[in-house]
């Protein structure tokens, strides 16, 4: 027994048998757990304040859209209005010199260049990237780019397409498409995926034809590749006006021939 009870003290257990030690032991546990609990508290509290912050700063900027999307289709609406006027006024102007036939060359001008809505019948070629893309596992292929979207333009058109648009942007010949990291930009708008191509011709079957049998859509189309091209002709399909057509001078004021 007395061994045993010197081998207890040897190992420290001795720190037991006086009461202040045991209340220092106490003690400084107690100070520990409560060190823990009110470090926990104030992260939770600090997570609480951030995600608050983070649901009013997600609330104000939802509010910041809508009122920017309310004004935007307010204005849109009263240029509108204001392309009638000017409309009506050009013809009243045109007939009260006894030129009505001028009104109606300047709208099949206007029709020729994209500068009015045209519908019709035609195809909606719809491309998006593969579903779950993996920047590290799958192909570049995979994604839509802007050569993409350049080649089903290129292929609607030798079939017959006489209006095109991409995402409700008319395609003119001042328009232009190229990648801008992973947007697309298209008549100074940034489009995003899916990618809308809608075109208008008298043969919408040709025009579908030519995109579903073209070899590299068909290529990228494979489950190794993935990207995603849809076809749907239709009877009716609207590509609208090009968005520039009230400001055109930006386009032909390099073009003008200066004076002898």
């Amino acid at each position: 027994m007395q061994v045993r009870q010197g081998l207890s003290t040897g190992f420290g257990f001795g720190l037991w048998q006086t009461p202040r030690k045991r209340q220092s032991l106490f003690l400084f546990i107690l100070l520990f757990l409560f060190g823990v609990i009110v470090t926990n508290h104030v992260t939770l509290v600090n997570q609480t304040r951030e995600q608050n912050n983070l649901a009013s700063l997600y609330k104000s900027r939802q509010e910041e859209l809508a009122a920017a999307t309310a004004q935007y289709d307010s204005l849109k609406a009263e240029n509108a209005r204001l392309l009638e006027v000017k409309e009506e006024t050009i013809a009243r102007v045109l007939s009260q010199e006894g030129q009505p036939g001028l009104m109606e060359e300047l709208k099949r001008m206007q029709a020729l260049a994209g500068l009015t809505d045209v519908t019709g019948p035609g195809v909606t070629v719809t491309l998006n990237d593969k579903p779950g893309y993996d920047v590290i596992r799958d192909s570049a292929d995979a994604i839509v780019h802007d050569s993409d979207v350049r080649h089903v333009l290129e292929l609607l058109k030798s079939s017959g397409a006489a209006a095109l648009s991409v995402n409700d942007q008319r395609i003119t010949n001042a328009s232009y498409i190229f990648c801008i990291g992973p947007t697309i930009l298209c008549n100074m708008q940034r489009l995003t995926p899916p990618y809308v191509i809608r075109a208008v011709g008298h043969d919408p079957a040709s025009m579908a034809m030519s995109v579903q049998i073209d070899p590299m859509l068909s290529l990228r189309q494979t489950p190794e590749i993935g990207l995603v091209v849809s076809i749907e002709p239709s009877d009716q399909v609207t590509c609208p006006a090009y968005a520039g057509a009230d400001n055109l001078s930006q386009y032909i004021d390099k073009l003008e021939v200066p004076a002898a």
